[in-house]
């Protein structure tokens, strides 16, 4: 049986790195970007810092204005790099050791009608928070059962209508925020959906910033998924 070993037919990586790995006439090209998301998230607004490594260059001094128009002009509206330049080697480690708190944008919807004011209580509580998360049933397949910590930041929004709301949700690397909403029957805690005392899910999710917990990134380019 034949097969491309990706497990989508189309990845970040494959929109950006073969452009790279031809202009600087390396042997093959990897694809390296801070932080990782679910399949159906977008990146969106600041970009998510990344570099793309490649192996034995032959050509080293590239045009990057011009490099970075060929790999829009690539991806096709798929993807989107901005502010690209060169990498130095420390570049590299920082992204792949970036321990990146985020931003979420998610829409959500209730089971049941929420009054504003009991929505803001519950970001209110939220904000600031410890959050203790057993890693979630969709991905207990392929990780280890634990419990983590992880910090909420700030946690804003409000109603689209008493059952739907455009939340924003700045926390730390790591943290799971679809069940942050969800509360993922009770391994989330605390939870938006466990504070209003309402089922929650989270029916589209966009990552708006990505940035160094301790520091800001000094960002070597942006990528827009």
């Amino acid at each position: 049986m034949w097969g491309s070993g990706y497990r989508y037919d189309e990845s970040v990586e494959q929109l950006t790195a073969p452009v790279v790995q031809e202009a600087m006439d390396g042997e093959s090209a990897t694809f390296h970007g801070a932080g990782r998301e679910d399949v159906d998230a977008l990146m969106l607004e600041s970009g998510r810092p990344f570099v793309i490594e490649v192996d034995e260059p032959r050509v080293r001094d590239v045009d990057t204005d011009q490099l970075e128009a060929d790999v829009n002009e690539f991806a096709d509206g798929k993807v989107e790099v901005e502010g690209l330049r060169l990498a130095t080697y420390e570049m590299v480690e920082r992204v792949k050791e970036l321990e990146a708190s985020k931003t979420y944008r998610m829409d959500v919807a209730f089971d049941a009608p929420v009054a504003a004011e009991a929505l803001q209580d519950a970001l209110d509580e939220l904000t600031g928070a410890t959050i203790h998360q057993e890693t979630p049933q969709r991905v207990a397949h392929r990780r280890a059962d634990l419990t983590r910590t992880r910090e909420v930041y700030d946690a804003t929004g409000e109603l689209v209508d008493d059952r739907h709301a455009d939340i924003r949700i700045h926390g730390a690397g790591g943290l799971y925020v679809k069940e942050l909403v969800s509360s993922d029957e009770g391994r989330t805690e605390p939870s938006l959906a466990g504070l209003l005392g309402v089922g929650a899910e989270v029916t589209a999710l966009d990552v708006v910033d990505v940035e160094g917990e301790d520091e800001p990134f000094e960002k070597a380019a942006f990528l827009k998924e």
